[in-house]
């Protein structure tokens, strides 16, 4: 068991200086440190020829997610490999970072999801392969968010990095624009740049294989949602049939999205 809190600020101590320095050595021999429990998954793993598991727990801000990347950095680390696969896996996490996380009061990189992540090994103790499991992804944070929190990063992120012909093709405006993303007020978060961001996401979707016309498809849906939050209803009446209905108020825009 380890107990770690979360600092909320960048320490020298995840380098790949300290996975040498962790590797092979049994929990007690150095100070407490992630890279120690990562170790003696690994090894048990090899030595026992058994399934390991690591269960990362905790509150809101806790640093759930920071711990299982480097849980991810030090595995792909000791393989000494560096291969397509490995890419990949990280690669992955920066998908689900930015369509499952998300501000929130408590945490500016919440995961909104719960994810069970398994890693494949091959005889020799390389990494051959994962499996992502993601869910009771927060559906309702898409509508609606609270005070100083955002919707999913991945559409600050479209608002903020798309090139000028991708924003005339799928129509977008800035974040603050869009009523699914300033309902919280906190449209930008500090230290983060959302343009790189998307840019980040697009390499990996590059990387795992997502082709431009899937990556098209995608974006296109996301403006669609923004668009479609931008609707507004008001009551109107058939001059023929004398029937109450409605028709759209505002929000046209971008209709040939939806």
């Amino acid at each position: 068991i380890l107990v770690s809190v979360n600092p909320y600020k960048i320490l020298p101590i995840y380098t790949n200086e300290l996975v040498s320095e962790y590797c092979g050595k049994r929990i007690g021999e150095l100070p407490p440190h992630i890279f120690a429990t990562a170790d003696t998954s690994y090894r048990n793993m090899r030595e026992m020829r058994q399934n390991q598991s690591v269960i990362i727990s905790g509150e809101s801000g806790a640093g759930k997610s920071e711990a299982t990347k480097l849980i991810l950095q030090y595995l792909a680390a000791m393989t000494a490999n560096h291969s397509w696969v490995e890419q990949q896996i990280m690669e992955a996490n920066t998908i689900l970072e930015a369509f499952g996380n998300a501000k929130t009061v408590r945490n500016n990189n919440s995961s909104r999801f719960g994810k069970f992540i398994e890693i494949h090994f091959d005889t020799d103790g390389k990494i051959v392969g994962a499996r992502f499991t993601q869910y009771l992804l927060e559906k309702s944070r898409l509508v609606q968010q609270a005070k100083i929190e955002r919707n999913y990063h991945v559409f600050y992120q479209l608002c903020a990095g798309a090139a000028p012909e991708e924003r005339k093709r799928w129509h977008r405006l800035p974040a603050t624009s869009y009523f699914y993303l300033s309902q919280g007020g906190a449209v930008e978060l500090a230290g983060v740049d959302d343009a790189e961001e998307f840019q980040k996401v697009k390499l990996a979707m590059t990387v795992l294989g997502i082709g431009e016309p899937i990556q098209e498809t995608i974006f296109r849906m996301l403006s669609a949602i923004l668009t479609l939050g931008n609707v507004q209803l008001e009551s109107a009446t058939d001059p023929v049939k004398k029937e109450e209905g409605s028709k759209v108020k505002a929000g046209e825009a971008g209709a040939d999205l939806i």
